[in-house]
């Protein structure tokens, strides 16, 4: 579907036509909104509760005031919402240099200011995360030429987290948490060779220190 504003928990977005060529000229705008933000969870339990507590106005940090009419003692493990929007790509083929995907922070498509990645050619991009619980993307063809296009998932996920980046095919990982500041260290098989970092690092702005490696045959 082209020009959507879609909501969590999670779901997919894909070019015009995937997986067959997408049109020329195409313009499409896409906003993705975690669900109900107000919201938040009981990390012990897994339950969601209001907790007592009302929205003063919403941004991308949440402030929250008690409130009066709520009796019920708020938990000490309830936390404020914190939820931003993990991209992960499945297929990616734009025609190089002419056709592109811009993913960008906030619910406001097409703000320069905000835009986190241009993508375009026919590498799968690694995972990206918001640092705002909305993330928009707003895809463009020219007028001559076209390829397959993308096929992309979203999901929310917990502000502070840069996302599961996967293990590479033959390879293996050391590490399981993905909380900023947290390392993950990789190597290949026997008769394999690394590609890339052999560590990677979850920086403060949600994104992964450089791209998951990958394992070739030497």
């Amino acid at each position: 579907m082209c020009d959507a504003h879609l909501r969590g928990p999670s779901g997919i977005i894909t070019s015009p036509n995937f997986p067959i060529q997408y049109d020329n000229n195409a313009h499409c705008v896409w906003i993705i909104t975690a669900l109900n933000p107000a919201k938040v969870r009981l990390p012990e339990s897994g339950v969601s509760e209001s907790c007592g507590q009302v929205p003063v106005r919403e941004r991308s940090i949440h402030l929250l005031i008690p409130n009066p009419f709520h009796h019920n003692p708020t938990p000490q493990n309830c936390l404020p919402p914190s939820l931003v929007i993990k991209l992960a790509f499945e297929e990616f083929d734009l025609e190089r240099g002419y056709d592109t995907l811009t993913v960008g922070d906030g619910g406001q498509d097409g703000d320069q200011k905000t835009v986190l990645y241009i993508l375009t050619g026919t590498s799968v991009p690694d995972l990206i995360v918001s640092t705002h619980h909305q993330m928009w993307l707003l895809f463009q063809s020219d007028s001559s030429g076209s390829s397959l296009g993308f096929k992309a998932s979203y999901e929310e996920i917990e502000q502070g987290s840069c996302g599961d980046p996967g293990i590479p095919a033959y390879g293996q990982r050391e590490g399981s948490r993905f909380r900023h500041g947290d390392t993950l260290e990789f190597e290949c098989q026997p008769a394999f060779e690394l590609v890339g970092q052999k560590s990677i690092t979850c920086q403060k702005n949600n994104q992964w220190s450089a791209k998951k490696p990958g394992c070739v045959c030497k």
